[in-house]
């Protein structure tokens, strides 16, 4: 293998740990910026764990694209100086952009699906209004025979046992 094929190929590695380090930064913004009592925070080291695990499956399959399956030592401790290269360097710059790309895309995408939530169960509420208007009067009727044929019924099987 030449030098700079080498040289290359842990350069990529180098931008994966980078990659790497923005991801997770980024599935912990996304995941904070969720509210406090959400189901997504709650389960937030499970998705930061499947996250992992999706990332060491990527790094893997761009080992096995890159170097044809072949590992050598000096991957991971590439990989790791990428993530510590984004900690040291890229962190804020990356960070803001991640801000500004959850709060144009994230944001807007769950404030929609949450007022078309809104919306469904408005339109449900008043179906559900409008059935209980329509059906008060049979209600309010079979109630009242219902109570008047069953104090008849009683008084009926009472005076029997009297006499």
């Amino acid at each position: 293998m030449i030098v700079s094929e080498q040289l290359v190929q842990l350069l990529v590695m180098v931008m994966s740990g980078i990659a790497v380090g923005f991801i997770i930064d980024s599935v912990r913004l996304i995941v904070f910026s969720t509210p406090k009592r959400s189901s997504r925070r709650k389960w937030m080291m499970l998705f930061e764990l499947l996250t992992w695990i999706l990332l060491g499956g990527l790094t893997y399959y761009l080992l096995f694209w890159l170097k044809d399956g072949a590992w050598r030592a000096y991957d991971p401790l590439a990989q790791i100086a990428g993530i510590f290269l984004y900690q040291t360097f890229f962190q804020t710059f990356l960070r803001f952009v991640a801000r500004i790309l959850v709060n144009i895309t994230w944001r807007p995408f769950w404030f929609i699906v949450r007022l078309i939530i809104v919306f469904i169960r408005q339109i449900l509420q008043l179906l559900v209004n409008i059935g209980s208007f329509a059906i008060r009067p049979f209600v309010k009727i079979y109630s009242y025979l219902s109570y008047t044929l069953l104090k008849k019924f009683r008084y009926i099987k009472y005076n029997k046992r009297q006499q």
